[in-house]
């Protein structure tokens, strides 16, 4: 599992909207923004729907049908945000890791999911965003898990530990004085984007996990 936080790859300050907005707007917005969803807030700034392409589509629809069912008929005359989103949305939070964003994307068909915070819109991560962690250069990969890592979090110097990074899974060896330090690397390295696997195997001296 990748644990990449959501908020190493999000878009921050997502477009947002309020329920009143006006259906026409929205559809300039994206247009003129380039994207394919905006946010809708209430009066408190929460997030409590979404409107994307798909949810406009209805309104172009609507002079070639002469009857929808409900949902449809709605959204076909709707004029503002709240009669078109769509409500609760599919969201996720920046702490989360980018592999539990694949998993709703994947499991909704979703473009894009927004990230909230106190249920607040703050960023949103497409699908082209999560996939992003899977290219990121190895050199790149190994200088965070070397440096940032091992060296300067975990104050492991060349002579206890070394890492090298192939296709994104890390490899670490060396020796730790207690075997109770070698999980923590584990999920340290984990963290660093672009890492797909870590493969663990410090050594230790003293064996003090019961």
């Amino acid at each position: 599992m990748n644990t990449t936080p959501v908020s190493a790859v999000m878009t921050a300050r997502p477009v947002r909207v309020r329920t009143e907005t006006p259906v026409k707007e929205i559809a300039a917005m994206l247009a003129r923004e380039g994207i394919s969803a905006v946010a809708v807030v209430d009066h408190t700034g929460s997030l409590v729907g979404v409107v994307s392409e798909k949810d406009l589509l209805p309104l172009v629809e609507a002079r070639r049908f002469r009857w929808w069912h409900r949902k449809e008929a709605r959204k076909a005359h709707g004029r503002s945000a709240r009669a078109v989103m769509t409500s609760p949305a599919v969201t996720v939070s920046a702490e989360e890791p980018v592999s539990a964003a694949a998993a709703k994307l994947e499991k909704t068909g979703l473009r894009r999911l927004f990230v909230v915070a106190d249920g607040r819109p703050v960023g949103v991560v497409a699908r082209r965003d999560v996939l992003s962690v899977l290219t990121r250069p190895d050199s790149e990969i190994e200088r965070d898990v070397v440096t940032g890592v091992l060296y300067e979090t975990l104050h492991l110097g060349p002579d206890r530990a070394r890492a090298m990074v192939h296709a994104g899974v890390v490899t670490v060896a060396g020796r730790v004085e207690r075997r109770s330090e070698i999980a923590p690397v584990t999920r340290l390295i984990e963290a660093v984007p672009g890492v797909v696997a870590v493969s663990n195997g410090l050594d230790y001296v003293w064996d003090d996990v019961a």
